[in-house]
């Protein structure tokens, strides 16, 4: 319970907010984060150069050194959990705005589906023989021991503030985000020369021909047999989830390893959001119908291409598709944007590392498909080509640009925004009582209340509260003349007008509801297959095979891992609204 005479007497500065914190910037923490730091710096290089030498110079550098290099890693970071769960006590200090539920929930299940591709590589591989086999049997084992520990973790200590063995914390933290960082390379590659192969064989389709080393080596595994085929289809369903799955692990790790040593106030409201439909109508069914008609037009694009990629069909439906959707995510960010404007709520300031670093991936991840986009845009417009699909093609790359930059905006002012006026005044009640005198100006300064909840009432609410005044003074009023001091006390907020508050609220709801589908079905899409870029002939023709396919494997993850933390977002945007 929050005395009412000692906050009203202190001033804002003395009441610190739900989530402030402050973190020890002594010699030993800096030295302890650097020394961390510097770990995770060189296994990553360590990493990125076995990874790379594997791909491009086989003869010299097995791929087995890669699998070695990751169960070294993967044994280090079991150890270290292990140790974690044991020896550290009950921790004083949570982040409460770490470890979202939509976070944790996607951890488990691409945690889920990596081990399910784990067992499918073991299947996937004993069905050879040979002195790599081993190594490829074993990995995957580990891996997903390294998967379970790592998840267990994650759920039960992402909001952690560890202030014990900081240095030991602080170096495992990284060790373990560097090798799911590995994992991610090593994942995304396995992709994307899996994907460069089927693109060699359509090569007499499109006259391209690789130029990378040692590419051959790898199509020496033939399947032979049903069940050796259902494994390796298994592989290529589940290598999404497991990019997924590094990427998100690697951010929650990072925020873990902001918190270390991290000191959080607990004083104030914590507003607490719970998924509810609120009557939304419009957002989830353009949703629905979104996804219905993208599934429709994915499995098209794979029957199609697959057959004869020289057909412009399949091209044409897929970039006619998404020029409607992302025109349609254009509008709604651009009119979500100018709702954000118009609106009262304050803007969050606060110190945050979750939302800071989604905001720096948030840009970075936009990099990828940025890169893509001009890239075509180029060699579009320089080789004027008059095709139906390479014009569409022009359109489709600089709507991605445009969708890109707008939802960004509208998802960083978002995160950006304070909870609804209702939510934190019902928090204030509960958390202080509602006979609790707070001095509701010093809140309003503090940035604590929103300006709303301060607006002078219409004309009929003044009406209709002066009848129930009126009623409530015959039976309630003391006779001691304490009625006075009654009246300074907080008390729950008359409703606001509906027609002011909620239709904003309602509008940003519906559409944060339509763009989490649409980028739902914009991350199925490439993760699964539909990558028109590689079939596309144009762009490989004008930079040439090599260095196109350079670009591809920069830009398509870093899209793939944007439309799932574009999701999770406007998942916090759609419950804060």
């Amino acid at each position: 319970m929050v005395n009412a005479d000692e906050v009203e007497a202190s001033g804002p500065e003395k009441l610190p907010l739900e989530g402030a914190g402050t973190a020890s910037e002594g010699p030993a923490e800096k030295r302890g984060q650097l020394l961390s730091g510097l770990l995770a710096v060189n296994i990553l290089f360590l990493g990125s150069a076995l990874v790379l030498s594997s791909i491009f110079n086989r003869e010299s550098v097995s791929g087995t050194n890669v699998l070695l290099l990751l169960m070294a890693l993967s044994a280090l970071a079991v150890g270290w959990m292990t140790f974690h769960r044991l020896a550290v006590p009950l921790v004083p200090h949570r982040d409460l705005h770490a470890g979202a539920i939509w976070l944790r929930g996607a951890v488990l299940l691409f945690g889920v589906c990596t081990i399910l591709l784990d067992a499918f590589k073991v299947g996937y591989y004993l069905q050879f023989k040979g002195g790599a086999r081993t190594v490829k049997v074993v990995y995957p084992i580990v891996e997903a021991i390294f998967i379970s520990t790592q998840t267990f973790l994650l759920w039960f200590h992402s909001r952690d503030c560890l202030h014990v063995h900081r240095d030991a914390t602080r170096c495992g933290l990284m060790v373990t985000l560097g090798t799911n960082l590995i994992m991610w390379m090593t994942a995304v590659t396995d992709d994307s020369v899996h994907k460069e192969l089927e693109v060699e064989q359509q090569a007499p389709h499109n006259g391209s021909s690789s130029q990378l080393t040692g590419i051959e080596n790898i199509s020496d595994f033939q399947c032979q047999g049903e069940l050796c085929t259902i494994f390796q289809r298994g592989i290529v369903i589940m290598y999404p989830f497991s990019i997924e799955y590094c990427l998100i692990s690697s951010t929650m790790l990072y925020i873990m390893w902001t918190n270390v040593g991290r000191t959080i106030n607990h004083h104030g409201p914590h507003t607490s959001h719970r998924f509810r439909g609120y009557g939304l109508v419009l957002g989830p069914l353009l949703g629905v119908v979104a996804i219905i008609i993208g599934l429709f037009i994915f499995v098209l694009y794979q029957i199609e291409v697959s057959g004869d990629p020289t057909q412009p069909a399949p091209f044409i439906q897929f970039y006619s598709f998404h020029i409607v959707l992302l025109s349609v995510m254009s509008l709604c960010s651009l009119a979500a944007l100018a709702v954000h404007r118009w609106e009262e709520r304050e803007v969050d300031c606060m110190e945050n590392p979750s939302r800071s670093l989604d905001v720096v991936l948030l840009q970075v991840a936009a990099l990828g498909q940025l890169c893509i986009s001009y890239f075509s845009i180029v060699a579009i417009v320089s080789t004027r080509s008059g095709r139906s699909m390479d014009l569409l093609n022009l359109v489709y790359s600089l709507l991605i640009i445009i969708e890109h930059i707008l939802q960004n905006l509208f998802i960083i002012e978002g995160l950006h925004r304070q909870s609804a006026p209702e939510d934190l005044c019902l928090s204030f009640v509960g958390a202080c009582g509602k006979d609790s005198t707070i001095n509701l100006q010093n809140l309003k300064e503090q940035g604590s209340l929103s300006s709303e909840m301060f607006q002078e009432p219409t004309e009929a609410t003044v009406n209709d509260q002066a009848d129930v005044s009126a009623e409530q003074n015959d039976t309630d009023d003391p006779p001691d003349g304490s009625s006075d001091l009654n009246s300074r006390k907080l008390a729950p907020p008359a409703p606001q007008s509906t027609n002011t508050l909620n239709w904003k609220r309602k509008f940003l709801k519906e559409i944060s509801m339509f763009m989490i589908m649409s980028n739902l079905i914009l991350w199925v899409m490439p993760a699964f297959g539909a990558q028109p870029q590689f079939e596309n002939g144009l762009e490989k023709r004008f930079y040439g095979f090599s260095v196109w396919f350079a670009i591809l494997n920069f830009g398509l993850p870093l899209g793939v891992f944007y439309r799932m933390h574009s999701a999770g977002n406007l998942l916090e945007i759609y419950l804060s609204a």
